[in-house]
């Protein structure tokens, strides 16, 4: 198995978020894939096959989640890098497939019919990050579902991830990216922080669904930079000293149905092999 070390939506080599991408014909059972992503610690690892639509898993160090943002990024670059894939084309994911685009500098992937699945209890999520919460909090599914929460603070944000894991699995969300608006106009500019500890991820450097998630929530709450969608630009990872930025393209057709589109730059970290008997199988 090749091991594809990447860093996502990174500013500078070694920023953005990184990611290990695990490219193989053949791959270990699903609790041999988790065995890995456990050892290797990041916030996600990918397992990629290849086909005319190659097959994509994601796992947390903890469980397997369907989709998300930051790895369809990065893996749809490796596996342009790779000659798997052309610049455009579509990874199969359990959350279904997603049509990718990658060139040298980078990729973007394109989620169509997010939907809000309710509101989160603002009040509690803030107490949680000892925050002050200047809005409600909707919550928005791009893949994986996920609470908004304004904040007029981040830098002196402290999470309780004991608490975010009762209030997530009372609402039903998985994570949550307190945000602050930067600037509005012809493109709207946010800093957030993002905390999953629900899914083994206390604090995120870089997130591409919850990226995708926060674009669908500025737009339905009438945050607009054109008549049918919204165009954002996310500085996210500094406070954890690294770095990054995700552009967020949301876009609503004729029949009412939104498509937002995330992506960023991609550099490379490393390459190395992983045994296959280092996991029994």
């Amino acid at each position: 198995m090749r091991l594809n070390w990447v860093d996502v939506f990174a500013t500078a080599p070694l920023t953005g978020n990184p990611l290990a991408v695990i490219t193989d014909a053949a791959m270990p059972p699903p609790e041999g894939m988790q065995a890995i992503a456990t050892e290797l610690g990041l916030s996600e690892t990918v397992f990629a096959t290849p086909g005319a639509v190659p097959d994509v898993r994601i796992f947390t160090p903890v469980a397997e989640i369907p989709l998300a943002g930051h790895p369809l990024v990065g893996t749809a670059w490796v596996l342009r890098r790779l000659g798997w894939i052309g610049d455009d084309a579509v990874l199969r994911t359990p959350g279904g497939d997603i049509p990718v685009h990658a060139d040298d500098s980078g990729a973007h992937m394109t989620r169509t019919g997010p939907a809000k699945r309710g509101d989160a209890n603002a009040g509690d999520i803030a107490d949680a990050l000892d925050a002050t919460a200047t809005g409600p909090a909707p919550i928005w599914d791009a893949g994986l579902a996920q609470a908004m929460l304004p904040v007029d603070d981040l830098a002196s944000l402290r999470a309780d991830h004991g608490r975010l894991r009762h209030l997530a699995a009372r609402d039903g969300w998985v994570g949550v990216s307190a945000y602050r608006l930067e600037a509005t106009g012809r493109i709207v500019r946010a800093e957030v922080r993002h905390f999953a500890a629900p899914i083994g991820i206390d604090e995120d450097p870089v997130t591409g669904s919850a990226a995708a998630a926060l674009g669908c929530a500025l737009f339905a709450a009438g945050t607009r930079t054109r008549t049918d969608g919204l165009d954002l630009v996310i500085r996210q990872g500094h406070h954890m000293g690294r770095p990054g930025r995700v552009d967020v393209s949301v876009r609503r057709d004729g029949a009412g149905v939104l498509a937002v589109r995330v992506g960023g730059a991609v550099m490379p970290v490393m390459d190395g092999t992983i045994g296959q008997g280092t996991v029994a199988g």
